[in-house]
C-alpha cells in the first residue's frame, strides 16, 4: 500500500513539475510577444489540463439533488460564496446561460480568474478553508497536502504577470478546452490588437 501512495505522490509532483513549466513557457511567451496570451498557445493548453487534473484529483464523487455529477466548480463557490470581493467570478459564471455543466463552469471561472489575475488568490483563499477543502477532497489530493499545495499556488502567482485574453463564453467549455482563439469577422489582425486590460480588482 505504501508503494502505491509514493507512486501517486511522485506522480503529482511530475504534474506539478509540468504545471510550472508550462507557467514559465506562458510567461516567455507573453514577454517575448507582448501580447495577451490566447487560446492559440499551446502552453495554455498544457497549463490548462494540468491543472484541471490537479484540481480533479482525489475529488470525492458529489452530485446534485437530481444526479448530475459535481466539479471543482462547486467546490470553488462552496469556497467564496461567503467572501466579500472573491464571488465576483462566481457570479460572472452563474451569468452565462450557455454552460450546463458542472465542468464547463469551473473551466469559464478559471478563465475569468486568469483575465483579471485573481487564479492564485482565489485557489489561495479556498485552501485556507481546509473545513470545505477535506469535505470536497480524499487525502491523497495535492489540495490537502501542504507542501505541493504551496508549490502549486508559488507557481499561479507567477502568472500574475501575465495578461490573458481568453474568453469566458462563446466556446463549448462542457465538452473540452478551446485549442484556438476566436477571431472576429474581417479583422485579419491577432486579437491582441483590440485586447483591452480588465480593471484588475484588488487582491484578495
Amino acid at each position: 500500500m505504501a508503494a502505491g501512495v509514493a507512486l501517486g505522490e511522485s506522480q503529482l509532483q511530475r504534474i506539478i513539475r509540468d504545471l510550472h513549466d508550462a507557467v514559465v513557457e506562458l510567461t516567455k511567451e507573453y514577454r517575448e510577444n507582448g501580447e495577451p496570451i490566447t487560446d492559440d498557445s499551446p502552453n495554455l493548453h498544457k497549463f490548462s489540463y494540468k491543472l484541471e487534473y490537479l484540481l480533479q484529483f482525489d475529488q470525492k464523487e458529489k452530485t446534485t439533488f437530481l444526479g448530475t455529477r459535481k466539479d471543482y466548480w462547486d467546490y470553488f463557490g462552496d469556497c467564496l460564496a461567503k467572501i466579500k470581493g472573491a464571488n465576483d467570478g462566481i457570479r460572472f459564471v452563474k451569468s452565462i446561460p450557455e454552460l450546463k455543466t458542472s465542468l464547463g463552469k469551473g473551466r469559464a471561472f478559471i478563465r475569468y480568474s486568469l483575465v483579471h489575475q485573481r487564479l492564485a488568490d482565489t485557489l489561495q483563499q479556498c485552501l485556507m478553508n481546509q473545513r470545505v477543502t477535506s469535505d470536497w477532497y480524499y487525502t491523497r489530493s495535492p489540495l490537502l497536502k501542504s507542501h505541493l499545495s504551496v508549490d502549486i499556488i508559488s507557481h499561479l502567482y507567477e502568472l500574475n504577470e501575465v495578461q490573458f485574453d481568453v474568453a469566458s463564453r462563446g466556446h463549448d467549455l462542457d465538452s473540452s478546452w478551446p485549442t484556438f482563439a476566436r477571431r472576429t469577422l474581417g479583422m485579419p489582425n491577432s486579437p491582441g490588437h483590440m485586447w483591452k486590460p480588465p480593471s484588475r480588482s484588488s487582491s484578495i
